[in-house]
């Protein structure tokens, strides 16, 4: 009798590991290029608005209020944008999932209900906008908590345990720090903002770069000869579990009946 022990060797950290089955290689690379590239090209983005705006406070104002400018439909792409990666990473990170989706809508909220303009009166939409906003603050230390707890007994995600209980507990200071800003009437909102923001991003960006070279390195990342779909594993990939021969009482029967 054949047994594959493979369920046995499952523990907190292979649970997490999704695999996307039926994608080409090519896909699965776009895949991890999107996830690597898009904290950069966010912070790129927003930077260059922020510069190109006149006006602009980065310390009062916040990133959202960027989409009144002249060029602030930019601004509502990256947003947009960031909530489809936002997907990636909970199909990447299965334990952190419900957070990062909801995360998600966040980000499609806000790009499509915009924040109050400067000298405007608030209106449904600023405050759908405003408590969405509240919301992806709230989601993205979850999402870090959430990580952290599936794969803490895990030597293998020793790092990427360390990196979402730090940046977890920072975002939780930090949305603490902008809860005043916003409701004291502080002139520094936009500061606490960004910093929230910037905290998501390297957490994002660390953990997709871990999780890359982890895969880079893992012998389970090759696909197979017989079969030209590719997976995109979310975390280290394990090697393939070996059929184990185990002898059954039928196998003992067998023996004693040759002799």
């Amino acid at each position: 009798m054949t047994v594959n022990i493979s369920n046995a060797l499952a523990d907190n950290g292979s649970r997490i590991i999704t695999q996307w089955s039926g994608i080409t290689p090519f896909s699965a690379k776009a895949a991890n290029l999107v996830c690597l590239a898009f904290p950069g090209t966010f912070l790129a983005g927003t930077t260059a608005l922020e510069i190109s705006q006149p006006g602009y406070n980065r310390v009062a104002d916040t990133i959202s209020e960027l989409v009144w400018g002249p060029t602030g439909w930019i601004e509502n792409l990256l947003f947009m944008a960031f909530a489809a990666v936002l997907i990636l990473f909970s199909l990447r990170m299965r334990a952190a999932a419900a957070p990062l989706v909801a995360a998600s809508l966040g980000f499609a909220i806000i790009s499509i209900f915009p924040t109050q303009a400067a000298g405007a009166e608030p209106s449904t939409a600023s405050l759908i906008h405003q408590y969405a906003a509240q919301g992806i603050a709230a989601a993205l230390p979850i999402a870090c908590f959430c990580l952290a707890r599936k794969l803490h007994a895990n030597e293998e995600y020793r790092f990427i345990v360390t990196c979402s209980v730090t940046a977890g507990v920072i975002g939780l200071i930090l949305n603490l720090a902008g809860f005043l800003a916003l409701y004291g009437g502080s002139e520094w909102v936009g500061a606490a903002e960004r910093l929230i923001m910037l905290n998501g991003l390297i957490w994002l960006q660390i953990t997709g770069l871990h999780t890359w070279l982890s895969r880079r390195k893992s012998p389970s990342a090759c696909c197979t000869n017989n079969n030209r779909s590719s997976t995109f594993a979310n975390l280290v990939g394990r090697p393939a579990a070996q059929p184990v021969r185990v002898k059954t009482a039928e196998d003992h029967g067998e023996l004693r009946g040759r002799r």
